[in-house]
């Protein structure tokens, strides 16, 4: 059964001349980038793919150019296919990403939180003189033993990025990544330079939380429609002022990458799509998570249509949580004789699963899915289960649906 998740790459990923296939063969994509650049004050079909590379390299273009081109992707797999998302999740300014798509903000709002964000940290990084570099082939606790070893001389360099059990990104001044370069490649790592222009997701980044925060105050956050996963926490988020909160502490705390795939894994995620320019999250994947099936939209496009399609099929072909109830509440032997304890805690709820029986498994809420399983509970409770019994019977349903994020049961009962 799969279990499927959209990623959305940070910066980074960026190159001259990207999206432009998507661009020019899909008029919504057009659109988008027509609607930011009205926003931004610049035509971000010009800096994508006629520009210099280095503008688009620039923080305060990069970061609306790929939240843009990636939502822009995204709409385009979502228009003509319910895809069966069990989570997004975004590397740092794909966590944007990710939030709009889950329908937690407006397109519009999310251009210009973008666009204050690039501007803030770019003007952190005016003096040219910090940056960032992945440290590889070590441990993370080693890369970490080396960093404080390093700053024990006076040094700053700081963990940024937390992507795999053997990759960190670490930020620091020019000068001090040479240094941090020397000590990990002698100590059996490799090293590689980042194309970004200072040093995110650290304390150099600090002049620009305010900028920042006060536009994430102007924006309105109602709750992700889609599961996301928070690169602060490495946990979903349960609530809009969460992530305000995680958004505000984000430009100067680490992305906790590794976390969001323990996360994501542990949730039962069998099938990784990225949905971005370059595959630089699948890669991370693919080397994090044993027989992970993941694939590049932009790279792999022929790839992720297939496996898409798939998991549609197959969402398509299981067997709906409320059909699974009413058959087990019918099939459930009776050991109540007791006529109106059966009328009330056995045909009531019955009734009430056949009115919810109609509607289609894709279109209900987590609550109307969470009240059919209590009315399953309360009739099998009433025919004499024990709790046992029930519980095992509940828990087949929710595998058998894919529906096993669902929580424990509110307390419905009929009367």
């Amino acid at each position: 059964m799969t279990t499927l998740a959209l990623l959305f790459p940070g910066q980074g990923s960026q190159f001259a001349g990207m999206g432009r296939h998507w661009f020019e063969s899909q008029s919504s994509v057009r659109e988008r980038f027509e609607q930011a650049s009205e926003i931004v004050g610049y035509s971000l079909a010009d800096l994508c793919f006629t520009g210099p590379p280095a503008e688009l390299t620039r923080t305060r273009h990069a970061q609306v150019a790929l939240l843009t081109l990636s939502f822009g992707m995204y709409e385009v797999i979502t228009r003509d296919r319910k895809l069966p998302v069990s989570y997004l999740a975004g590397h740092s300014l794909g966590e944007i990403s990710a939030l709009l798509a889950a329908g937690a903000m407006r397109f519009e709002d999310a251009v210009r939180l973008v666009k204050t964000r690039g501007e803030a940290m770019e003007a952190c990084t005016a003096d040219g003189g910090t940056g960032m570099i992945a440290a590889l082939r070590l441990p993370v606790a080693d890369i970490e033993k080396c960093v404080e070893e390093f700053n024990a001389d006076g040094h700053l360099v700081q963990v940024a990025n937390y992507n795999s059990e053997r990759q960190a990104v670490l930020s620091g001044t020019v000068e001090d990544l040479r240094g941090m370069t020397t000590l990990i490649e002698d100590r059996g790592g490799k090293v590689a330079k980042l194309n970004v222009a200072g040093a995110f997701h650290s304390s150099y980044m600090a002049d620009a939380v305010p900028a920042y925060v006060a536009q994430i105050e102007k924006t309105e956050f109602t709750m992700p429609a889609v599961p996301v996963c928070s690169t602060v926490s490495g946990r979903v988020y349960e609530s809009a002022q969460e992530i305000r909160d995680a958004l505000s502490v984000q430009l100067t705390s680490p992305v906790r990458w590794d976390a969001v795939v323990s996360e994501l894994t542990a949730g039962g995620v069998t099938l990784w799509i990225e949905v971005g320019p370059k595959n630089v999250l699948t890669k991370i994947v693919t080397g994090s998570v044993t027989d992970a099936v993941t694939h590049s939209l932009d790279e792999d496009t022929d790839g992720a249509y297939a496996a898409l399609d798939r998991a549609v099929e197959e969402r398509r072909n299981r067997p709906g949580l409320v059909g699974l109830c009413l058959g087990a509440a019918a099939a459930t032997r009776n050991r109540n004789f007791d006529d109106d304890g059966y009328a009330a805690g056995v045909i009531a709820p019955y009734r009430r699963l056949q009115q919810l029986a109609p509607a289609d498994d894709e279109e209900l809420t987590g609550e109307q899915k969470r009240d059919a399983l209590d009315l399953l509970r309360t009739i099998m409770r009433t025919k004499g289960v024990p709790d046992a019994e029930q519980q095992d019977r509940i828990a087949s349903i929710l595998l058998r649906t894919g529906d096993t994020d669902l929580s424990e049961p509110a307390g419905v009962t009929v009367t």
